[in-house]
């Protein structure tokens, strides 16, 4: 209960590591590494996460993984960061980002030379808006327990056609590129559907279903990070294509939602920066 949603939720923090401090942005906050992590023509890589700032920076700032961080908090309704990011915002984000990088190393020319963009929960508000507009400069999308979907009126099957550029950056995926990690709990919802329904209708559209993973005994199938979360991270079924991954977890309420964020360091480690130095 409330025990287990505190554990799920509570983050430790071992400081800043190399990152020193965060730095405000117009929109969001900003953890910017030593100057050894800008190339000498000023080309970055570059994490942009909605919703959960603080428990990325306790996880990732200690682990110097060489990246720019940006996160970026609106509240809990993912209709505000969909606000945030209509018309120009995006763009604006990744020059304001692109600004601090260049005075805070010195290098005029700073630009993102590589892009992972995050969501976890309603931070999915922002990258709807992005990947709308066209995924293009997208190198890798994590969507930790935050894709949803909406129902057709008075029943419970998704509304078809929905999710389409989601959709499209799968069948991409699949077939090799952008990188594309999705993850889903079992936490119920109520009016929408949640992140398991939508998960299983996203790999229906691009012809494609997960595969169970059976319990075991000694936690071989847990998830990265599982230690800390216990059955919250226990892997229920998956699915992998190119450079699509979907993976299902048993953790459902608060505790397991939050224990999605303790997935991010090793899918950085194991799958997104080595898909940057291809």
């Amino acid at each position: 209960g409330e025990h287990e949603a505190r554990a799920g939720c509570d983050f430790a923090d071992h400081g800043f590591g190399v990152y020193e401090r965060w730095r405000p942005l117009p929109l969001g906050r900003l953890l910017v590494p030593p100057a050894r992590a800008i190339r000498a023509d000023g080309g970055y890589d570059l994490l942009v996460h909605f919703h959960g700032a603080e428990p990325v920076r306790k996880q990732l700032a200690p682990r110097d993984l060489g990246l720019v961080i940006a996160g970026v908090d609106l509240g809990t309704r993912s209709s505000e960061y969909a606000r945030a990011l209509e018309g120009g915002g995006w763009e604006a984000l990744l020059h304001a980002i692109d600004s601090e990088v260049a005075s805070a190393v010195g290098v005029a020319g700073a630009r993102a030379r590589r892009l992972a963009l995050s969501s976890w929960s309603a931070g999915s508000g922002a990258i709807g808006r992005i990947v709308e507009r066209g995924g293009g400069r997208i190198d890798a999308l994590l969507l930790l327990d935050s894709l949803y979907g909406s129902y057709v009126p008075g029943q419970t099957s998704l509304v078809p056609g929905q999710l389409a550029p989601y959709v499209a950056l799968a069948g991409a995926a699949a077939r090799g590129a952008p990188l594309f990690y999705l993850t889903h709990t079992e936490t119920p919802t109520s009016g929408y559907a949640s992140t398991r329904e939508a998960a299983t209708f996203l790999l229906g559209e691009i012809g494609a279903s997960p595969i169970a993973v059976a319990a075991s005994g000694d936690g071989a199938a847990a998830g990265p990070g599982a230690d800390e979360a216990g059955d919250a991270l226990r892997l229920t079924r998956m699915y992998d294509g190119g450079s699509l991954y979907v993976r299902g977890y048993a953790g459902a309420g608060p505790g397991g939602h939050c224990a999605q964020l303790r997935l991010l360091p090793a899918i950085l480690a194991e799958h997104v920066l080595p898909a940057f130095d291809r």
